[in-house]
């Protein structure tokens, strides 16, 4: 009976000390289609990233994002993406170079009034420059391959894939947990 007691007063010891840190960070995202978007255009959009840093080099991060896509022929025309995915975060070196996996739901809209709803995937690194020595503010750029999949019952399955650059402003904040 005893040990069931005192694992638990252990188990809280070592996690009493650890320090997380948070970011959040927005900016407008420059989106470069693949191939299979036929006569599209560059896309532009913007996102909102939140990453939360544990004890270590491991941390989530929830991404909220927008892309549009004119045709390049048809003024018109156009294709929208709403994504929002959960990941994780490894962080190579401290707080500042990144890696990030991410996968999540991904709204498409075009000018045909066609609406899906399906899988997205986002993978890619990023560079976070610290205003400041206590890193309170930063600006950061990233690059992520993106991957938007569903299926129609008439046409079958579709895979539009695109690269992001984003340059984004963010803060960050950290918070000590005492366990008392």
């Amino acid at each position: 009976m005893k040990r069931i007691i005192i694992f638990p007063y252990l188990l809280l010891g070592h996690f009493s000390y650890s320090q997380i840190s948070h970011s959040i960070s927005l900016g407008p995202d420059l989106a470069l289609p693949s191939k299979n978007f036929g006569a599209i255009k560059t896309g532009i959009g913007g996102s909102i990233d939140y990453q939360v840093k544990f004890q270590g080099p491991i941390g989530a991060q929830l991404h909220i994002g927008y892309n549009h896509f004119k045709n390049k022929v048809v003024s018109n025309d156009f294709v929208n993406f709403l994504l929002v995915r959960a990941g994780i975060v490894g962080f190579i070196y401290q707080d500042i170079i990144f890696v990030a996996a991410d996968a999540g739901i991904s709204h498409y809209s075009a000018s045909t009034v066609t609406k899906q709803t399906g899988f997205s995937f986002g993978i890619g690194p990023g560079y976070k420059l610290f205003f400041n020595p206590e890193k309170k503010q930063f600006v950061q750029l990233s690059a992520y391959f993106n991957l938007h999949k569903f299926k129609s019952p008439a046409t079958g399955s579709y895979n539009y894939t695109w690269f992001n650059i984003r340059l984004a402003y963010g803060f960050s904040f950290s918070k000590k947990h005492i366990v008392r």
